[in-house]
């Protein structure tokens, strides 16, 4: 009779441990799906920070966005600019990543620009105040666009992976700083010359977060956002180290009908935006979407 009292006693333990485990497991889909996420933007015309600060922090706010890749514009905006516009911001809760980037600084003959932007960004923080750093550096070079990426592929890539290599190194010879990229959803169809590993493996191994440029107007579906971000999310997760952020577009686009939400609109962006949300919260590495641009999203807001 103790015996079977024992196997009872046993069997009963099991099935509250069992319930326990459901609950937690339960409790921890919740947490992954309300995840805090990072709602970019893109501003490549900066001199609006000068003149129109509170408006950008304003939309910015009401829109959750907590993430500015802001243009650095060397020659048109004093220092004291960006130092007012970035504290205003961080009052906020956002933080500003400066943005520099050209398809030309994919080749090792540019170098030197991408030298002059990080260490103007460095020797800006120097001598800015904790509340007005930047907080990372952020990189948009598509070099994809070069009228030589056809015929000379291979080549165009072993300089851009040099060129990243670079902008990770020097970037990283002082701690403080983020590195981040926007990279194409394809990415990871492209091969290290010579080598059988992927050029977005690559990537994900060296920077901290990468913007994926899924520029679709739709989240789910064959050829949807989430289909052509799936293989990148999945190879950031087996790392570890990397986030992806995704990229959609509202900016008007002739390369096709379903690469912007320009005809859309901000609504139809939102109610797909939430079905991303939805569909990747469970996936680790994915951090949260940016969207191209601040200019084009505030005129379809408007």
């Amino acid at each position: 009779m103790s015996g079977l009292c024992s196997i009872r006693s046993i069997k009963g333990t099991m099935i509250v441990l069992f319930a326990v485990l459901l609950l937690l497991s339960a409790v921890a889909f919740s947490l992954d799906k309300d995840k805090p996420v990072t709602t970019a933007t893109w501003i490549w015309d900066a001199t609006i920070i000068t003149d129109q600060a509170d408006d950008v922090i304003a939309f910015a706010k009401e829109n959750g966005v907590n993430l500015i890749y802001l243009h650095i514009e060397q020659n048109k905006i004093a220092p004291d600019q960006y130092r007012s516009f970035i504290k205003a911001a961080g009052q906020a809760g956002i933080k500003v990543d400066a943005l520099g980037g050209d398809r030309n600084w994919a080749l090792t003959d540019n170098q030197g620009n991408i030298a002059s932007f990080i260490s103007w960004v460095k020797d800006y923080n120097s001598r800015a105040a904790e509340a007005e750093r930047f907080q990372g550096i952020h990189v948009d070079i598509e070099p994809y666009l070069l009228s030589r990426w056809e015929k000379h592929k291979d080549d165009v890539i072993e300089q851009w992976m040099e060129n990243m290599a670079f902008v990770v190194s020097e970037t990283k010879k002082e701690p403080g700083l983020t590195v981040s990229a926007d990279l194409p959803f394809w990415i990871d169809t492209l091969k290290v010359p010579g080598e059988s590993e992927k050029v977005s493996s690559w990537m994900l191994d060296r920077l901290d977060s990468i913007t994926l440029m899924a520029y679709r107007n739709y989240a789910e579906g064959p050829n949807g956002i989430v289909d052509i971000t799936q293989r990148v999310l999945a190879d950031a997760n087996d790392r570890k180290k990397a986030s992806v952020i995704v990229g959609v577009n509202i900016l008007e686009s002739k390369e096709g009908d379903n690469v912007s939400f320009h005809k859309q609109g901000t609504t139809e962006m939102e109610r797909e935006l939430s079905i991303l949300q939805d569909a990747l919260a469970q996936s680790p590495s994915f951090a949260g979407y940016a969207v191209h641009d601040y200019k084009s999203w505030r005129q379809a807001s408007e």
